[in-house]
């Protein structure tokens, strides 16, 4: 069964370009999805190892971020 978790729409800080991220599951994969409106779509499947691996990635990122602020 698939479930889309989450999808966050946003402008490409690099291109401009309107960007979208779709998070979902399908079984006992998780899927990420990127998209840029003029550039194209690529979409991962990964294991419960690897979406850790990649949490902690982006915890790591976001403590290097100046801006603290929660955006909610």
């Amino acid at each position: 069964m698939t479930m889309q978790v989450a999808t966050i729409c946003f402008p490409d800080r690099d291109s401009g370009d309107d960007a979208v991220v779709v998070v979902r599951t399908a079984g006992e994969v998780a899927g990420l999805a990127l998209s840029l409106r003029k550039n194209g779509d690529i979409e991962v499947f990964f294991g419960a190892q690897e979406l850790d691996q990649l949490i902690e990635a982006l915890e790591r990122t976001r403590s290097l971020l100046s801006d603290r602020k929660s955006p909610v």
